[in-house]
């Protein structure tokens, strides 16, 4: 195999639990994570020189481009490959879309190059680049302990539709941990979450979730206007701004985002998908 092209999906965070800040200054965390169908686009091509582009930014500071340089030097081969990602997934919303780049520069670089690393080998070389993408490895449905890389693999969630919706800006993640660290943040309880999955019970789903990082979007109107809309349920994505609806009838997801798409907001609609990636 010479090249490839594939999908590789975004994230939302069903549920997510900051235990507290770890001695090596991280966070540990509890999470439920599920890819939806919207997708950032990767082409790999072997070459016989290295290059880099992305619709967003190009260099050693994006992820994708540090995945790939940590492939490389885990596999002993020179970085003689073309590597192209065309943006679709919103950037610093909590959506996961430069895990999902760098994740999938891992998994498809494995293919083209046919070294055979497991998935237990590329979330090794994962967890070093962002606690989401040694799930987005895989994606689906899982939940994730740790800094990320305790992974447990769950049922699909029952059918549904979500409505995404972009509304404020906020710092970087590192900022958005420090500022929940001087706040008494709530601690969803994730076992809930898991149970309503197992049960694959929607309604149970549906009072399940929650986001340790919702405090600090306190006083947006935006979660009054999505159940407005007949949302079933409303939750934030990773620290934000993201936060997205479920849906149960498609009919009504379809009429929430027109609605708020004419509002002025920028609005996604996708349904839960069961893995990252898709070959084109």
């Amino acid at each position: 195999m010479d090249s490839i092209l594939f999908a590789a999906n975004a994230k939302i965070n069903l549920a997510l639990s900051v235990i507290g800040k770890r001695n090596d200054s991280y966070h540990e965390l509890d999470t439920v994570m599920q890819t939806v169908d919207i997708s950032d686009e990767i082409s790999i091509k072997k070459s016989r020189f290295f290059s880099f582009e992305s619709d967003s930014f190009n260099g050693e500071n994006n992820i994708a481009f540090k995945a790939a340089h940590c492939f490389f030097g885990a596999a002993g081969i020179k970085p003689q490959v073309q590597i192209k990602i065309k943006k679709f997934i919103p950037s610093s919303a909590g959506l996961g879309g430069g895990s999902t780049d760098a994740a999938g520069v891992l998994t498809g670089l494995n293919k083209i190059f046919e070294t055979g690393f497991s998935k237990a080998r590329l979330c090794e070389m994962a967890v070093s680049l962002g606690a989401d993408v040694p799930f987005l490895i895989d994606g689906g449905t899982q939940r994730a302990r740790g800094i990320g890389e305790i992974l447990t693999p769950l049922p699909a969630i029952p059918k549904c539709s979500a409505v995404i919706i972009l509304a404020g800006d906020k710092p970087s993640t590192a900022e958005m941990f420090a500022r929940l660290d001087k706040t008494d943040y709530p601690k969803p309880d994730i076992e809930k979450t898991v149970t309503a999955v197992k049960n694959g019970s929607y309604s149970e789903l549906t009072q399940a979730l929650g986001n340790s990082f919702s405090v600090l979007w306190e006083g947006s109107n935006i979660p009054d206007r999505l159940y407005s809309c007949g949302a079933d349920a409303v939750s934030l994505s990773g620290s934000g701004p993201a936060r997205f609806a479920l849906f149960s009838d498609d009919e009504k997801a379809k009429m929430a985002r027109e609605y708020l798409k004419n509002e002025g907001f920028f609005v996604y609609s996708c349904r839960p998908s069961e893995s990252s990636f898709v070959i084109k």
